[in-house]
């Protein structure tokens, strides 16, 4: 029998998804149907009206692409970050849960700020992407303003998309150029997600079927080359006592601290990690 509710519904995709060995199934199961429906995912369980046959027929669709090894947020056009819906797209970086640790301490330290000489200066974000951090920050703190950089102008729009639907655009400056190129100091603080990806494991995701934007993911030959540019860039950018927060690959965060604690402008240098333990980052402070 044909599945009737959308609970029903999310059962029968469940055993589809666990079947093609798709990890997590009940979870992306219900995501489907609650994204194509346009409802949380708790709802699926109190909502017991019949399924529209366009509904059905946008959840086939989404499954197909699923099966077909497109990533989850890709085929529903959404993904969850700090707790925020975005819109998603493959011109932009799929948010991942590890990044909301590098949020989470921002906003700590923006808290921080408010009673301090930096508190009138605009945070930078470089390689905005989707705008997941820019927003989350923006919500959690609504006094601060934001500078949000992106090279690619469809990631920018996106930002722009989910900045209005979250009511912050208005704090969101957003530009588009390369690198950090076309910003100007001071900053309270910077803080990124650069690509960080050595480009021969990107050659190899791409080949394999990957479907993220090279663009942020190829960090160079190492991995790393965008961190050495936001560490040169920083005395120019940020504010004596600002600090730059930025992500990074488990095995690169030592090399990192080393290459952050050689420059004339680091005060302090702190690896941090992710809810898993490992190394996910830096926060260097500068004098």
């Amino acid at each position: 029998m044909m599945p009737t509710t959308p609970r029903e519904l999310a059962a029968h995709l469940h055993a589809v998804l666990d079947q093609a060995g798709i990890p997590a199934a009940d979870t992306e199961a219900e995501w489907l149907v609650a994204a194509s429906l346009g409802v949380s995912r708790t709802e699926l369980y109190v909502w017991e009206s019949p399924l529209a046959p366009e509904a059905l027929e946008t959840i086939q669709h989404r499954l197909w692409r699923r099966l077909a090894g497109e990533p989850l947020p890709y085929c529903i056009g959404e993904a969850e970050f700090c707790g925020h819906r975005l819109t998603v797209s493959p011109a932009v970086l799929i948010p991942r849960p590890e990044t909301e640790v590098l949020v989470e301490e921002a906003i700590r330290r923006l808290r921080t700020l408010r009673a301090d000489t930096l508190a009138d200066l605009p945070v930078l974000e470089v390689g905005t992407g989707s705008g997941g951090i820019a927003i989350s920050l923006a919500k959690a703190v609504p006094t601060c303003v934001l500078i949000a950089v992106e090279l690619s102008w469809t990631a920018l729009l996106t930002a722009a998309a989910n900045a209005g639907v979250h009511r912050v655009a208005h704090r969101i400056q957003l530009v588009q150029t390369d690198w950090t190129s076309g910003v100007r100091g001071p900053c309270s603080l910077i803080v990124a997600n650069p690509p960080y990806v050595p480009t021969d494991d990107v050659e190899r995701m791409l080949a394999g079927g990957g479907r993220e934007p090279r663009l942020s993911l190829d960090g160079g030959p190492d991995g790393m080359q965008w961190h050495r540019r936001l560490l040169e860039d920083a005395p120019r950018l940020l504010a004596p006592g600002g600090a730059l927060g930025m992500e990074c690959a488990e095995d690169q965060a030592q090399r990192l601290a080393v290459l952050a604690r050689s420059q004339p402008w680091a005060a302090r240098t702190q690896v941090y990690h992710d809810l898993t333990g490992r190394p996910r980052g830096l926060w260097i402070d500068r004098r």
